[in-house]
C-alpha cells in the first residue's frame, strides 16, 4: 500500500460507529415496549423456515472443537473442500484485510465495493486503512485500479447477479495485476449452479480469488455462526493462523454437519422457497406495491427489496408497518422484507389489508400511502 497507518491512525478507525444490522429488533422491543413483542419479524434475509434443530448432546459442550466432520460434509455439499471455517462468513470478512495486507505487495491501497451492498465489507476494509472506492456497474472493475474487489452473488439488497463471463473477466484481471477478487456468496445456496466452486471443481483456485460461504442465510442458522472461505492452498496455514484454532463452537460443527449432509431437508427447502414466492407474488406483492407507491423491486429467492422515492419517505412506511406489527429492514431510500414461512403470509397478508383500510388523506402528488394514518 502507498501509506502505513499510524498507531494513532489506526486506533482512530477502529473506534468509528460499526455499520447497523438487520432490523435490529431487540432495538425496537427496548424503545417501542411489549408491543414489539409480538410483532412478525421480516427484517432479516434468513430462511423464515429454517432447518430444524435436533437435540445436542452433553458431550458437544464439553469437548474442544474439531473441525474435521464439519470439512468432509462441507467438501461433499460444496465439491470443493473449504480452506478455513471461521465464526460466520463475517469472521472471515474481518481476517481478509489483514491477511492480504501482510502477504501482499500492493501497489495501491483500493478497495471497490458495491455502493449498494452488505456494508460489513466496506466497514472491514476502511478500518484497517484501505481506500474505499464504490461501484455502481460491474463493469468498472475492469477501468480502474485496484487492490482489491469485492462482489457480492447475489447482492443483497439488490439481488443483482454478475455472469460467469464478467466473473471471468475480472478474475482474468486480477491475476493480470496481481490484485485480490472476493466473491461473497452467502446468498447463491438456492442455486448453487451459479457458484464459482462449480468452476472446474478438480482444480485448485486461483490465488487471486476468495470465495465466502454462509450457513446462515438458506439454512437459516445465522445464531450458529459458521463460514467458509475457498481460496488457493496457498492461503490455508495463514487464514487458519488468523482465524485460531477454534474459532466455531463444538455445538455449532456438529448442527452445521448435519444440516449439510441433509439432503432432503436441503430439496424440500428449495421446492418451498419457490412455492411461498408464488404465494407472495401473487397475494402479498401487490399490496406492498400499493403501500410503497412502488412497482421498483428486487426480487430473491430469501427476499424482495423496493426501492422507494427518497429516504424520508421509506422512514415513514418503515413506522407505518410497525404500526400492525410488522417489522422489515430499512435502508438508504429501500426497504427489504423477508419472504415469510408459508404460516406467515396470511398474517402478513391480514396486517397489510388493515394498514391500506386505515390510511386516508392522501393527495394526487403524494400518492395512496403518504396519507395520515386514522
Amino acid at each position: 500500500m502507498s501509506s502505513v497507518l499510524t498507531s494513532d491512525q489506526l486506533t482512530t478507525r477502529l473506534s468509528e460507529q460499526p455499520p447497523k444490522h438487520g432490523g435490529d429488533l431487540a432495538y425496537w422491543q427496548r424503545k417501542v415496549g411489549d408491543d414489539a413483542l409480538h410483532w412478525l419479524d421480516l427484517s432479516s434475509a434468513c430462511n423464515r423456515e429454517p432447518w430444524p434443530i435436533p437435540a445436542i448432546e452433553p458431550e458437544c459442550w464439553m469437548t474442544l472443537p474439531d473441525q474435521m466432520a464439519l470439512l468432509n460434509t462441507a467438501e461433499a455439499y460444496y465439491g470443493r473442500r473449504p480452506n478455513a471455517v471461521g465464526a460466520g462468513s463475517q469472521h472471515i470478512i474481518e481476517a481478509l484485510p489483514l491477511l492480504i495486507k501482510e502477504s501482499r505487495r500492493l501497489k495501491n491501497g483500493v478497495v471497490m465495493v458495491p455502493r449498494v451492498g452488505y456494508q460489513e465489507h466496506a466497514f472491514a476494509w476502511q478500518k484497517w486503512g484501505f481506500e474505499l472506492v464504490h461501484y455502481d456497474q460491474f463493469s468498472e472493475l475492469l477501468e480502474q485500479e485496484w487492490a482489491v474487489a469485492v462482489v457480492i452473488q447475489p447482492n443483497n439488497p439488490t439481488s443483482e447477479w454478475a455472469s460467469d463471463d464478467e466473473l471471468l473477466s475480472v478474475l482474468a484481471y486480477a491475476e493480470q495485476k496481481g490484485t485480490s477478487l472476493v466473491i461473497d456468496e452467502a446468498f447463491i445456496d438456492s442455486q448453487p449452479e451459479r457458484s464459482v466452486l462449480r468452476w472446474k471443481p478438480e482444480a485448485s483456485l486461483s490465488e487471486a480469488v476468495f470465495v465466502l460461504r454462509s450457513v446462515g442465510k438458506f439454512f437459516g442458522l445465522a445464531g450458529a455462526r459458521v463460514g467458509f472461505v475457498f481460496c488457493a492452498p496457498h492461503w490455508q496455514s495463514l487464514f487458519q493462523n488468523v482465524l485460531g484454532p477454534w474459532p466455531v463452537a463444538t455445538p455449532s460443527l456438529h448442527l452445521v454437519s448435519l444440516a449439510l449432509a441433509d439432503r432432503v431437508w436441503q430439496a424440500k427447502a428449495s421446492s418451498s422457497l419457490a412455492q411461498r414466492q408464488a404465494v407472495f407474488i401473487e397475494r402479498v406483492v401487490p399490496k406492498f406495491n400499493t403501500i410503497f407507491d412502488s412497482q421498483d423491486r428486487f426480487v430473491n429467492d430469501l427476499f424482495m427489496t423496493w426501492f422507494l422515492s427518497d429516504q424520508s419517505y421509506a422512514e415513514q412506511v418503515f413506522g407505518m408497518l410497525h404500526s400492525v406489527g410488522i417489522h422489515t429492514r430499512l435502508g438508504e431510500g429501500w426497504i427489504r422484507v423477508a419472504l415469510p414461512a408459508m404460516t406467515e403470509i396470511d398474517v402478513l397478508d391480514k396486517a397489510l389489508i388493515r394498514l391500506l383500510k386505515g390510511t386516508v388523506g392522501h393527495t394526487q402528488s403524494a400518492g395512496f400511502t403518504r396519507g395520515v394514518l386514522s
